[in-house]
């Protein structure tokens, strides 16, 4: 459509192995247990509809979307680079606690179609430092999840994860590349076979049990190893320990080194999980000891390496280039993640259209409706119904929730005797009866399902993740003393909803109305 501006509809920004060494992007590593409050916040400054950070242990990237709201002035110099006052730059920065004038060169930025190409590319692998590996792509899915979990992602990004996901698999499964390794573990492996080192019956420790931390257990014991893995006692819920591996409480982790030939440490921890000063302590000369690091930030003391007797490596050793060999296969690819991108693209021309057809959204008409004697439905039980459902509550009759699991909200308002759950997934018989809908699944599929069975019925429907599927929109709502306020933007700018109902809120509270 001619009215879309696409680079102005989804931009990223982000530093990866290829702009910034390890010990750069280690300052670029956000704690999970800050991620949720950090992500709604950046979201809000940018007056974005939608953000997703994509981050890994050789990449940090702010992805946002600006789906029907005006997106922030760039600052960019005559390369396309982000300057230090740069909106975007200014954001990511502030999350991770650094200063924009000191880090913008290690920063690239991309908008519009060179952003989508680029997260195709980064999604099946082909911006990888170990060339079209095979974690990147549950990364990639894991992003967009997590931001659907808390509540930051749109209808944009949903689709654009979603369909970039898909090439990959589709790529994975139908080109063949000319490689020797997988992920960076067994880059790491062929580096110490190279380098002369016998795995078998090598005793060697794994530090951290996450999915890497197991990933890199499982290969040592494939390569005929002794395996060691460390696990922490405050550990809540089951450990797994991968099979062919004994475990060793983490607090005596140093006790146990000066029997290794290899430590492997793969954590999320903020902190050295190896510090020079107690390696020293705890095992004094060391030789033939290998340390590999595959965290970012990093999990040993660099300093480490300068001991005698000790070999550090950490996840920049391990990169790879694309050979000549694989040119076909990357013509291949190309033309794979191409269709995908015109999938995309496509989509969002028939939003426009979709989009035309209909009145002008602030021709919406504030109907406010009785739903003490309706049946209001909602498929999905997760963050986004619960909202609903908090809101809802006051106003309709019966309330029936649909999804295979629930947030432990939700089961307490069932408890209480306020909601009604139900526990199975989705089909069209949920349907019956119902007087209004809402769809707040984290599937697209399962959402267009149900849209078009609320459509063939004549139920009014509120789809969460496209507001071009939305019979009507979900107001902000204000209560105080029996008067009720509600604020729409026509399911677009939700953050000058929220601040235009949080000034009615303060308002009514300041007037005793």
């Amino acid at each position: 459509m001619q009215d879309l501006n696409r680079n102005e509809l989804v931009c990223m920004i982000g530093t990866d192995h290829g702009l910034a060494p390890a010990e750069v992007r280690s300052a670029f590593s956000l704690p999970a247990d800050v991620r949720e409050d950090v992500l709604a916040l950046a979201r809000a400054k940018l007056g974005a509809t939608g953000v997703v950070l994509l981050a890994t242990c050789n990449r940090t990237e702010l992805w946002a979307s600006f789906d029907g709201v005006a997106a922030p002035v760039r600052s960019l110099d005559e390369h396309g680079a982000p300057k230090s006052d740069d909106p975007l730059l200014r954001v990511i920065c502030e999350m991770h606690m650094v200063d924009p004038a000191q880090n913008a060169r290690y920063f690239a930025t991309r908008s519009g179609e060179d952003a989508v190409g680029y997260l195709f590319q980064v999604a099946c692998g082909l911006r990888s430092a170990i060339m079209a590996e095979d974690q990147i792509v549950s990364q990639v899915k894991q992003a967009i999840a997590y931001s659907r979990e808390i509540g930051v992602a749109d209808g944009v990004l949903e689709v654009l994860f979603r369909q970039a996901v898909t090439a990959a698999k589709q790529v994975k499964s139908g080109v063949r590349f000319t490689r020797a390794y997988a992920t960076a573990v067994d880059q790491a492996v062929a580096l110490l076979e190279e380098g002369g080192m016998d795995l078998r019956d090598a005793t060697c420790m794994v530090i951290g049990n996450g999915e890497y931390g197991r990933l890199a257990a499982s290969t040592l014991v494939e390569c005929g190893a002794e395996v060691f893995v460390t696990v922490r006692q405050y550990t809540h819920g089951a450990v797994t320990v991968p099979r062919g591996c004994e475990s060793v409480p983490y607090a005596q982790r140093y006790e146990h080194l000066d029997r290794c030939a290899v430590v492997m440490s793969a954590t999320t921890s903020p902190h050295y999980t190896l510090e020079r000063d107690k390696l020293v302590a705890a095992c004094g000369a060391l030789e033939g000891l290998t340390l590999v690091d595959l965290a970012i930030p990093h999990d040993i003391d660099p300093e480490i390496a300068s001991l005698p007797g000790c070999a550090l490596y950490d996840i920049d050793s391990f990169a790879t280039q694309i050979g000549s060999e694989n040119a076909q296969a990357i013509e291949a690819a190309q033309r794979l993640l191409a269709t995908g991108e015109r999938e995309f693209w496509d989509w969002i021309d028939r939003r426009e259209v979709m989009a035309h057809a209909k009145p002008p959204m602030g021709s919406l008409f504030p109907l406010f409706v009785d739903l003490s004697e309706k049946r209001a439905v909602f498929v999905g039980g997760g963050t986004i119904a619960l909202r609903r459902v908090r809101t809802l509550l006051p106003f309709a009759g019966e309330i029936v929730v649909y999804a295979p699991e629930f947030t432990p909200e939700l089961e307490r308002f069932a408890d209480d005797g306020a909601i009604s759950l139900v526990y199975k997934e989705y089909d069209p018989s949920v349907l019956d009866g119902a007087d209004i809908a809402f769809i707040c699944t984290n599937s697209n599929e399962v959402n267009d399902e149900v849209w078009a069975e609320c459509k063939r019925r004549n139920i009014l429907v509120n789809v969460c993740s496209d507001r071009f599927k939305c019979d009507f929109y979900f107001p902000g709502v204000v209560q105080s003393e029996g008067m009720v306020v509600g604020v729409s933007a026509g399911g677009k700018d939700h953050r000058r909803v929220r601040q235009l109902s949080a000034r009615i809120r303060r308002l009514l509270e300041e007037e005793d109305l």
